[in-house]
């Protein structure tokens, strides 16, 4: 009974360490844009750039995303459009030296770098709001020292950062005159001014 009674006493030290040094580290996720609010065209491609930040003592890696609406139920679907993780499939790690402390990426879908992509239907409008749900897993030990023994290593798996988002379609024109339209106005312009002190001196010809 007394071993039964340590044992279980050292389990729950354990896990409370576990615990404890879980939430000793510092991981948070930033959009860019700052909000997450996105606006494009109907059919058209948007996507969010991030950076991802992590001052504990611990290595986070991250190993995936997902536009959500509601409860994460990977992979989120929305009758919207369809989203596209980018993040996931580059082995972003975050940490301590020689791991840097943050890491940035500006969207680019050619590149297929930021957090992911979102694929705008064709007959979709309105705003759909929801949230951007990061994953990543936590070790005690850099992945990428030769060192890394994952068994022993791990903290913890399939943590989520949630940061929120909305895709609006809108059109991506905008008010301001073309490089040619604004040439030929400003030269329509120079000829009036010019011509008008000609008229002015021909009047007062006529006058005299």
């Amino acid at each position: 009974m007394k071993i039964t009674c340590r044992a279980m006493l050292i389990a729950t030290l354990c896990l409370l360490a576990f615990a404890m040094r879980a939430k000793a580290d510092d991981v948070t996720l930033t959009l860019d844009p700052v909000g997450g609010a996105l606006t494009g065209p109907a059919g058209s491609t948007v996507g969010w750039g991030f950076t991802l930040a992590d001052t504990g003592s611990d290595f986070a890696v991250v190993t995936g995303s997902d536009f959500c609406t509601g409860v994460v139920s990977s992979p989120c679907s929305n009758p919207f459009g369809t989203y596209t993780d980018f993040i996931g499939q580059q082995f972003v790690v975050v940490g301590p030296s020689p791991e840097p402390g943050s890491v940035a990426q500006s969207f680019d879908d050619t590149a297929m770098t930021g957090v992911g992509s979102f694929a705008i239907n064709a007959t979709s409008s309105g705003t759909i709001d929801g949230f951007l749900a990061v994953t990543y897993d936590l070790f005690s030990v850099d992945p990428n020292s030769p060192n890394f023994d994952p068994t022993v290593d791990t903290l913890s798996t399939g943590n989520y950062l949630y940061a929120t988002a909305s895709v609006t379609v809108g059109s991506a024109s905008t008010t301001v005159p073309e490089p040619g339209t604004i040439t030929l106005l400003a030269a329509g312009l120079a000829a009036l001014l010019l011509a008008m002190p000609l008229g002015a001196a021909r009047r007062r010809l006529r006058i005299v």
